[in-house]
């Protein structure tokens, strides 16, 4: 199966903007077959910036397989500053990111800066650091993580429940032992 890529990088996924996650993951599974679908609820990503300073972003997340393609819905419920994130990656239900990982971070975002993107943010909860450029020719931004041991279980487990699945059960919880490194506050 071939992989999709971007700037010579594997995608991890494709991450989508929007009001509803409900609706949204109604929405694909009724039109695309998509999913099933793993919900996070309150996610907070301890240290976040960007060039201003730290950032206070409180949001939820749904992460589901459409064939080869993993996605991602968002839902914002709090951004401080409202502007931090810029205007790609802010708008509402419509196209947002495309993530991919590397092994190297450092040498990753000196290859992004070269190009002339723009670093929007750093993240950092735990092991789990992430770094977010703005790419406006393409009228979307690039997520980058670097790859940490979670990354792989938390992929395998949305291949899984995709392969053979019967529709029913759409959104289903993130398993436990997954959800501490990816930023809830109540799990």
């Amino acid at each position: 199966m071939h992989v999709p890529e971007i700037f010579g990088r594997p995608i991890l996924h494709v991450g989508y903007s929007v009001d509803d996650l409900e609706q949204a993951v109604d929405f694909l599974v009724e039109s695309l077959g998509a999913g099933p679908f793993f919900l996070m609820k309150n996610i907070r990503i301890p240290e976040l910036s960007n060039a201003a300073g730290p950032i206070v972003w409180e949001h939820s997340a749904v992460f589901g397989q459409c064939g080869n393609i993993n996605i991602e819905l968002q839902q914002t419920d709090r951004l401080e500053p409202a502007d931090a994130l810029g205007p790609a990656y802010q708008r509402r239900n419509q196209f947002n990111h495309v993530a991919y990982v590397v092994d190297d971070l450092a040498q990753e975002r000196e290859r992004l800066d070269v190009m002339g993107l723009e670093l929007l943010f750093e993240g950092r909860n735990g092991p789990h650091e992430s770094v977010l450029y703005d790419a406006p020719l393409l009228g979307h931004t690039i997520e980058v993580h670097q790859d940490f041991p979670l990354m792989e279980p938390f992929q395998a487990v949305m291949r899984e429940a995709a392969n053979g699945w019967d529709g029913k059960d759409r959104l289903r919880p993130v398993p436990r032992e997954l959800q501490e490194t990816l930023g809830r506050r109540d799990a």
